[in-house]
C-alpha cells in the first residue's frame, strides 16, 4: 500500500532529525556546563536558553514519530484483517493532528502527511463513508486522541531519560529580571557575547531577538554588529 510506505518513510526522516537534536542539545549541554564552572552566567543561561528550545522541538518531533509508528501499526492491522472500515477514522485523525504540530518545524514532511491523508480519503472513498466532513477529526476520535495522548506522554518519559537534566539557576524563567550589564566599560562585554550568540545560531541573527536574549537595546546590539564587522571578525551576507 502506497500511503503506508510513504507514512513509513516520513517516520525515518523523523527519527533521523530526532538524533540531529539530541546531537545538538549535548553540544549545548556542554557549553551551558563549562561557561557555569567558569562562573560565567550570562553564557550560561543563554545555553540553558537554547537547550530549553531545542528540547521542546525535540518532544515535538519525537511524540510525532512515535504517532506515525501507531499509525502504521493500525494501517497494517486494519489492511491484513480487513477492518479499514473501522480504523480507518482514528489512523486519518492521528495524521492530521501530527501535520499540524509539525508543520512550523519540518514543512516538508508536513505536506507529505497532507498527501498522504488526502490518499487515505480516497481510500476511505472506495470503502465505504468513514468520515463526516462537517466535524474535525481529531476532535470527534476518541482513538485518535488516545493515540496522540499516549505518544506525547511516552515522548515526554523517553526524553527525561535522554537529556541530562539542566542547571535550573541559569535557565532564564519568563518574567524574570535578566543579570544586567555594567553600566561603563561594556562595549566590548556586548561585542563579547553577540559575537558568542551568532556563533550559536550559526551565523543567523534576528537583533529583536539577540537584544532580548542578551538583554541589550537594539542599537547597542546594531552597533556591536557594526565594530564586529568593520573588525574583519565576522560578515554580513
Amino acid at each position: 500500500m502506497k500511503a503506508r510506505s510513504r507514512l513509513a518513510i516520513q517516520k525515518e526522516r523523523l527519527e533521523s532529525m530526532a538524533i540531529k537534536i539530541q546531537q545538538k542539545d549535548r553540544e549545548l549541554f556542554e557549553r551551558c556546563i563549562g561557561a557555569q564552572v567558569s562562573k560565567d552566567i550570562a553564557h550560561a543561561r543563554l545555553y540553558a536558553n537554547e537547550c530549553a528550545q531545542v528540547r521542546k522541538v525535540a518532544h515535538i518531533v519525537l511524540s510525532s514519530q512515535l504517532a506515525l509508528e501507531q499509525v502504521i501499526f493500525k494501517l497494517d492491522m486494519a489492511l491484513e484483517f480487513g477492518d479499514l472500515m473501522m480504523d480507518m477514522k482514528p489512523i486519518v485523525g492521528v495524521v492530521t493532528e501530527t501535520k499540524g504540530r509539525i508543520s512550523n518545524i519540518v514543512p516538508h514532511i508536513a505536506a507529505e502527511l497532507g498527501e498522504i491523508n488526502t490518499m487515505l480519503d480516497d481510500l476511505g472513498e472506495e470503502t465505504g463513508p468513514v468520515l463526516d466532513n462537517t466535524v474535525d477529526v481529531a476532535a470527534t476520535s476518541e482513538d485518535a486522541k488516545k493515540v496522540l495522548e499516549e505518544s506525547s506522554a511516552i515522548a515526554q518519559e523517553r526524553l527525561s531519560q535522554t537529556f541530562p537534566k539542566l542547571p535550573e539557576l541559569t535557565i532564564e524563567q519568563s518574567g524574570a529580571v535578566p543579570e544586567p550589564l555594567p553600566a561603563t566599560g561594556s562595549e566590548a562585554e556586548v561585542e563579547r557575547r553577540l559575537y558568542d550568540y551568532i556563533k550559536v545560531h550559526q551565523g543567523n541573527l534576528h537583533l529583536s531577538d539577540a537584544s532580548r536574549i542578551l538583554d541589550v537595546p537594539q542599537d547597542r546590539v546594531k552597533g556591536a554588529l557594526d565594530r564586529l564587522v568593520s573588525e574583519g571578525r565576522i560578515v554580513v551576507e
